[in-house]
């Protein structure tokens, strides 16, 4: 079995289900585990982001999507070397990667027919249905089984619901961008109301004055793309941290890679233990790439 994944979340499902060694090939974005990184890279973005702010990131990709214009492009003549028996892709968001429709017309043109898989959740248990699908299309459906069933154990929602503090997840900073789509299920199943989207919504842009007066308990600030470090820079270089000082959640700004939030696949659930720590006042289930946010800590090298 020869497996492309152009989706950060796909290539994350796919190493997780036992078949890392039957990836060939990935996007430059997809960067976990560490273990796929020798991979050869199909695709990659048009432009390099690594040091524009995120009012400019914002502002080129609305641009280009308005024109109708990929932000990717995949490399035709590795396509058509890989032959890939898969293609995990996804057809939710232009911003995230090609389209379905992009991978049938570049798979045409290599001259390749691979089994493609395009997912395309909107909310959590769809996330862990879209386990099943690849397993599926892999040939391993009993992994996919136990994936998906290990995942929901740890993300199954308290059986008693009342209304929990106030969580804000926030999925850009400049302008920011309350989190939608599987973002209210982590909330809800952690213990917490969501403030922003309802379930499955995408997210909404607002200010951070209007974030301000919804007062929420706890922010999360976990930007699409954005490690905990580049998270950290862009606030001091946008000048965030007064709007942040403005919020003043009584349980504080957390910063978390985005992986617990933006990306649909197994690390999710992680994302679920993150909130339900922090709500509990619980240490962190384990190891993970996230800080709590104070001005003297972030200024500090």
């Amino acid at each position: 079995m020869r497996v492309v994944s152009l989706l950060p979340s796909g290539t994350e499902i796919v190493t997780s289900l036992g078949h890392g060694p039957d990836l060939v090939g990935r996007s430059a974005e997809c960067d976990f585990p560490p273990t796929i990184r020798d991979r050869a890279i199909v695709m990659r973005p048009r432009t390099r982001d690594d040091e524009r702010s995120s009012r400019e990131i914002d502002e080129r990709v609305r641009s280009r999507r308005a024109k109708g214009e990929s932000l990717y492009e995949l490399d035709m003549d590795l396509l058509r070397r890989l032959r890939p028996d898969v293609l995990v892709t996804q057809d939710l968001c232009g911003v995230c990667s090609v389209t379905e429709p992009e991978v049938r017309a570049a798979c045409a043109e290599a001259g390749v027919s691979p089994q493609i898989i395009s997912l395309t959740p909107t909310n959590l248990e769809a996330v862990w249905d879209s386990i099943a699908t690849v397993a599926d299309a892999i040939g391993d459906r009993p992994a996919g089984v136990r994936l998906a069933r290990e995942l929901r154990q740890r993300t199954r929602a308290p059986a008693r619901r009342s209304t929990g503090p106030k969580v804000a997840i926030v999925e850009w900073l400049d302008p920011p961008i309350l989190a939608g789509l599987w973002a209210p299920d982590i909330v809800r199943i952690a213990g917490g109301t969501s403030v922003g989207p309802p379930r499955g919504a995408p997210g909404a842009r607002t200010t951070w004055a209007e974030l301000a007066a919804l007062a929420p308990e706890l922010v999360i600030l976990s930007p699409c793309s954005f490690s905990v470090d580049r998270t950290r820079r862009e606030i001091l270089r946008a000048g965030l941290d007064g709007e942040l000082g403005k919020l003043s959640p009584s349980l504080g700004v957390y910063l978390a890679d985005e992986a617990y939030f933006s990306r649909p696949g197994p690390r999710l659930a992680d994302g679920v233990e993150l909130v339900r720590a922090i709500l509990t006042g619980q240490p962190l289930p384990r190891p993970m790439p996230v800080r709590r946010w104070t001005s003297q800590e972030l200024r500090a090298r």
